[in-house]
């Protein structure tokens, strides 16, 4: 008896071990999660596109080329004229928490290319992207490109909470 006691308790103990050591999952809507990151300061005329859209792998692709077989859902909001203008926020969800550290280098990826190409085209820009923040949140990898990182990242925050 004490053996099926102890066997019992530590499988109970090795599956709390193994959902404490990984990150949740989240499902979030990105349509409200973008409205809510946007009012978070002032920003020029943005343009929006979504996992919601038609052709979304090929939108996906203008700033991360994760497996689009791994992604939940995102959205990418994005300066209007980027002409200077280069602000960017870009959220993906990824179907497998594993793989939120893969999204999230495809756009540091993605930062630094920005930060190449507003050097030469509009270098006015230099200083914003150099603030460029790119983090993870659980299954999330969130790219940054605003006039108040702080407040945009902070509504972020609040709403994944």
């Amino acid at each position: 008896m004490k053996k099926i006691v102890f066997a019992a308790l530590a499988a109970v103990l090795l599956i709390f071990a193994v959902s404490c050591g990984k990150a949740e999952t989240r499902d979030i809507s990105m349509y409200d999660l973008s409205r809510e990151m946007l009012a978070a300061t002032k920003f020029g005329e943005m343009s929006y596109v979504s996992s919601s859209d038609d052709g979304a792998a090929d939108l996906l692709a203008n700033v991360s080329d994760i497996d689009y077989e791994k992604v939940l859902s995102f959205f990418i909001a994005y300066a209007s004229d980027g002409m200077g203008n280069a602000d960017e926020m870009v959220v993906i969800a990824v179907k497998d928490a594993a793989d939120a550290e893969e999204a999230k280098r495809t756009l540091v990826r993605h930062l630094e290319s920005r930060k190449e190409l507003y050097a030469v085209y509009d270098p006015t820009q230099t200083e914003k992207l150099g603030k460029g923040e790119v983090f993870l949140k659980d299954n999330l990898a969130v790219l940054l490109v605003t006039g108040d990182n702080p407040a945009v990242k902070a509504a972020f925050e609040k709403f994944t909470a």
